[in-house]
């Protein structure tokens, strides 16, 4: 069986050859990778879902403040807080889920790289918004919320393959860019998508996060990082929105993942997460700098 690819095409293609769903043709990959079985891979899968859902509950719970003070418990701010323009289950859970998740990052709590530290609470934190406002049925042991979080994590690796997932290399397109992308397919298979729907989907989502900064605040994964975990989370859910309106990207994803190549290429130095520019640069940032030196 042909394990190799770079591209959605040629994944997609290596999935029919095998007559597998793409779910299962990535669990038989990592299975002949890494030498596992599929019980002791879902089962892996299963407590790194556990550990994203610890550290949800703990950031809601439990108000995150870090040493620097640019963590001050906004997600639990965000989750009890009663003056919401949009009501909407879904859309609440998923701002506020993503940010706890992100939260519980900075103050130095345990969490799953996914596909960064810093972007650790997007796909997570729509995937369990999605479960808790939709379909309580899912849960880590649900083969089903399992295969959402791989068919995510497929994203993460085309990206990784053909640009980069690290901000000192691509800025944050790359890290919470990618967490978006990673997010709209894991809920565009949740909906039912196609495996085309779900890559559609992240390409509608990593279009509108093309040229984003990696400006960290005195150099840490804070400001405006844990707070951008929201707002990805957001992009995820439109992106997935317009894809079930019938509407999808104009450029395939591959080529959305070429471009945000070109573009991280092409960024300076100082917003490529060297903390010495944008936000960083600014009075405030340096502020913040010169207190916790």
């Amino acid at each position: 069986m042909n394990w190799k690819f770079s591209t959605v095409v040629e994944l997609l293609d290596r999935a029919r050859e095998a007559g597998l769903s793409l779910p299962a043709y990535l669990l038989a990959r990592e299975s002949f990778y890494s030498g596992k079985g599929e019980d002791e891979l879902r089962a892996e899968l299963a407590r790194r879902i556990r550990v994203t859902k610890t550290a949800l509950d703990r950031g809601i719970r439990e108000p995150q403040r870090s040493f620097s003070s640019m963590t001050d418990g906004g997600a639990a701010k965000l989750a009890h807080g009663e003056a919401w323009p949009v009501e909407d289950e879904l859309f609440r859970r998923a701002l506020a889920y993503s940010l706890s998740i992100n939260e519980v990052n900075a103050c130095g709590g345990k969490v799953i790289a996914f596909p960064t530290a810093g972007s650790c609470g997007v796909a997570p934190g729509l995937l369990w918004a999605y479960r808790d406002a939709r379909d309580p049925s899912l849960g880590p042991d649900s083969p089903r919320f399992q295969d959402a979080f791989v068919v995510a994590s497929a994203v993460g690796m085309l990206i990784a393959l053909r640009a980069t997932l690290a901000g000192s290399a691509g800025g944050c397109q790359a890290e919470c860019g990618a967490a978006a992308a990673m997010a709209a397919a894991g809920l565009a298979f949740l909906l039912g998508e196609e495996p085309e729907g779900c890559f559609d989907a992240a390409a509608l989502s990593l279009k509108n996060c093309l040229g984003l900064a990696c400006d960290p605040v005195a150099g840490l994964v804070e400001v405006p990082c844990a707070k951008r975990n929201a707002f990805m989370a957001a992009n995820a859910l439109t992106a997935v929105c317009l894809r079930r309106a019938g509407i999808s990207s104009v450029i395939p994803f591959d080529e959305v993942v070429g471009a945000m190549k070109a573009i991280g290429d092409a960024m300076p130095a100082a917003i490529r997460e060297s903390a010495e520019g944008g936000l960083a640069a600014t009075p405030t940032g340096m502020s913040f700098r010169a207190k916790i030196q």
